[in-house]
């Protein structure tokens, strides 16, 4: 257990909750319309955002506690920066898969987890209960497990294809890859970029046990994305899959001249029922040198300009960013504490953090207007996320060795969201020493609209 708190304060959300944790809105409507009583559904969101520092994790690592198994959520949101190391090979060659499919295999085990031992003591405190279930899903590392793809949710049996990638990203100056989805009574039909149909046939997954039958998982992969070191995935409930449409992948570089993806975003756009969505996962512009703040400005304002949804379909689909229902930007956004280190040192060892946030200058800069205008971030009450020496808990403030660069603590790694309708119930710092940054999550409550709704309104 770290030293630290590093939980927020909670929302109290306990009213009106099932097991599932949906809860419905009730709201009046005008005498003589079709329904005296309409209701608006709202699904619990998990977002988690973490900076690996390009190490490749082991079988046995543990991330239940990171993605608040206690509390289940409707929808898991989860992104990486540096899964690989961001050197030249890596940057410049085909991104290695390899670590893709550890971090996917990770999640999808935990998510899909019957029972909970705890295997290893990388987050220390134990928020998980144990299970007496048996797992159904162990998630082999050595399965394939394709890590830049569609993933398809079977209407009729609930269960997640891994049968490989169904439509790969496209080269470009804004480099585009999207896809919209249909679902039908007969069979799944898949709609590409290209506009040509795709029959889909039923999913085979592998078990746990080697063998080809299906297995029905809690938690189905609807998209998953890499560029370089960046990574994003997206879950639903399997039961919700039916409800999801039209996915869309967007991803943009703004790295070395502008145009490398060490530093970039990737967005997964898509539709639960009539609400839309969209979920972004960056890795900003690094370096503590003062106007670097403004290079970060400057990724954001790249970010939202080249994002771009592409479909063939009619209707009011979103194109960009901004168009969507509910946004939520996660990822390790670099800002960092404009103050001394004598002056860094003191409010550290104080542990008084609104004193260290007021020199922020992600608040200093969304505050002057100068980035994420419109933009919501919850209460931060727990420690900077980086930058820690591997393996402890202590940060490294200074230098070991001549030359190495000062890494003044900062909250490098945020989540924000834009629009209305989403309401923040948790804004925590996970304890992992794996890497040099500490994970973060928040858990939101998204109003989404039944269609049928959608269309009354309409």
């Amino acid at each position: 257990m770290s030293r630290y708190s590093s939980r927020s304060k909670q929302v109290d959300d306990s009213s009106g909750w099932s097991s599932a944790g949906l809860q419905q809105t009730h709201f009046s409507v005008t005498p003589g319309s079709p329904q005296d009583v309409l209701r608006k559904e709202q699904f619990r969101v998990f977002t988690g955002t973490w900076n690996v520092g390009g190490k490749l994790p082991q079988e046995k690592m543990n991330l239940e506690d990171w993605l608040r198994l206690t509390t289940p959520a409707d929808i898991y949101v989860i992104g990486f920066q540096e899964i690989v190391p961001l050197n030249a090979g890596n940057v410049l060659g085909v991104d290695d898969k390899c670590s893709a499919m550890r971090w996917l295999h990770l999640i999808q085990k935990a998510l899909n987890k019957k029972s909970s031992p705890v295997k290893t003591a990388t987050f220390p405190h134990k928020l998980s209960p144990k299970r007496k279930s048996h797992s159904l899903c162990s998630g082999r590392m050595d399965e394939p497990f394709t890590a830049e793809e569609y993933h398809n949710v079977d209407l009729r049996s609930s269960t997640i294809s891994e049968r490989g990638s169904l439509h790969k990203s496209l080269c470009g100056p804004q480099h585009i890859s999207s896809l919209q989805s249909h679902s039908s009574n007969e069979a799944n039909i898949s709609t590409g970029a290209i506009g040509v149909p795709i029959h889909l046939p039923p999913p085979a997954v592998k078990s746990c046990c080697g063998g080809d039958a299906e297995r029905t998982l809690q938690y189905a992969l609807v998209a998953s994305k890499q560029m370089v070191g960046i990574l994003l995935s997206v879950w639903v409930r399997d039961d919700l899959g039916r409800y999801v449409q039209h996915v869309n992948i967007s991803s943009v570089r703004c790295g070395v001249m502008g145009y490398l993806g060490n530093k970039g975003s990737i967005s997964i756009s898509l539709r639960l029922h009539q609400t839309t969505f969209c979920f972004i996962c960056s890795h900003l512009t690094s370096g503590e040198k003062e106007g670097d703040e403004l290079r970060r400005n400057c990724d954001v304002n790249v970010i939202l300009k080249r994002t771009y949804f592409s479909t063939r379909l009619k209707g009011s689909l979103p194109h960009t960013i901004l168009e969507h229902d509910h946004v939520l930007w996660i990822g390790d956004l670099n800002y960092r504490l404009a103050l001394p280190s004598t002056s860094m040192k003191s409010l550290l060892a104080r542990r008084d953090w609104d004193a260290l946030l007021e020199r922020d200058q992600l608040h200093i800069e969304r505050t002057a207007g100068r980035v994420f205008k419109g933009w919501h971030e919850g209460k931060i009450c727990f420690p900077p996320t980086y930058k820690y020496r591997t393996g402890s808990d202590t940060y490294a403030v200074e230098r070991r060795k001549f030359g190495q660069k000062r890494r003044t603590p900062a909250w490098c790694d945020r989540i924000l969201w834009y629009g209305n309708g989403l309401k923040q119930l948790e804004y925590v710092r996970a304890e992992s020493s794996f890497s040099d940054h500490r994970p973060v999550y928040a858990v939101f409550l998204a109003e989404v609209v039944p269609k049928k709704l959608k269309d009354f309104l309409v």
